[in-house]
């Protein structure tokens, strides 16, 4: 018998698990002294409940499968490198390149000015 995988199943398989064992062997096994992968054990955790269209579900469950670990830890991780990509300072090449950008823009623009008026 293969043990139950309580991150993919819904809340009914759940419920009809527990009714129908004979043993909580399973439960109890994969209970961990560690925190989950990629978390500090210090680091308080909060339920957030969001909806994905099925299709996304379907790919990130594949993706957990395939990595060995769960839905959950793929989500955390995703959320803390966008997160982390979106107010990360910009670097100082990064701002004289966007200057450049802006002056070329700028410059083309005054100079296309000038030959209309001629």
């Amino acid at each position: 018998m293969t043990e139950p995988d309580f991150d993919q199943m819904t809340k009914d398989e759940v419920v009809a698990w527990f009714q129908n064992t004979d043993s909580l062997a399973p439960v109890i096994r994969s209970m961990a002294a560690a925190p989950p992968s990629g978390v500090a054990p210090e680091t308080p955790m909060m339920l957030v409940s969001i909806r994905l269209p099925v299709p996304l579900v379907e790919q990130l469950e594949r993706l957990a499968d395939q990595a060995a670990t769960r839905r959950s830890d793929i989500i955390r991780d995703a959320l803390t490198k966008y997160i982390t990509a979106r107010i990360a300072p910009v670097s100082r090449d990064e701002a004289e390149h966007a200057l450049d950008v802006l002056r070329r823009i700028v410059t083309d623009r005054t100079t296309e000015g000038h030959a209309d008026a001629a």
